[in-house]
């Protein structure tokens, strides 16, 4: 579990999420990942990230757009819409993104297949970042 711990998941569903790619034989994501153009402007912070494959990934929980989450002066509808803006961005870089949620994440092969499926590159890259080695 300590060789597997990574202190930059920011949630227990990102958490949950890790250990869902690494049973579903997805290569390790590098975690909170800035997304920049090509001039160095951030366009936003990803959950997961494989750079090499263009390939970014989002795990949502409610939480996210809650009342309790929302800027002073900003209603959810505006954050809905600021997010929505925020994944153009993100998909303008090149990225494909996919993005799942609290139940997702118990039966992640959909999820897998999906993120599958955006992964663009050579297949070598797939094991470029290997998981740690948990056999103790």
């Amino acid at each position: 579990a300590v060789a597997f711990a990574d202190g930059g998941g920011r949630s227990p569903g990102e958490s949950r999420s890790r250990v869902a790619m690494w049973r579903a034989g997805l290569p390790a994501p590098l975690l909170q990942y800035e997304v920049r153009t090509a001039d160095g402007r951030l366009v936003g912070i990803v959950d997961f990230a494989w750079p090499e494959l263009h390939t970014v990934g989002e795990f949502d929980g409610r939480v996210k757009y809650g009342d309790r989450f929302l800027r002073p002066g900003r209603s959810a509808a505006e954050s809905l819409y600021l997010e929505k803006l925020r994944e153009d961005g993100i998909r303008a870089e090149d990225l494909g993104m996919t993005r799942w949620t609290w139940p997702d994440i118990d039966g992640f092969a959909p999820v897998a297949a999906r993120l599958r499926g955006q992964y663009r590159g050579s297949a070598h890259l797939l094991a470029t970042r290997a998981w740690p080695d948990m056999r103790g």
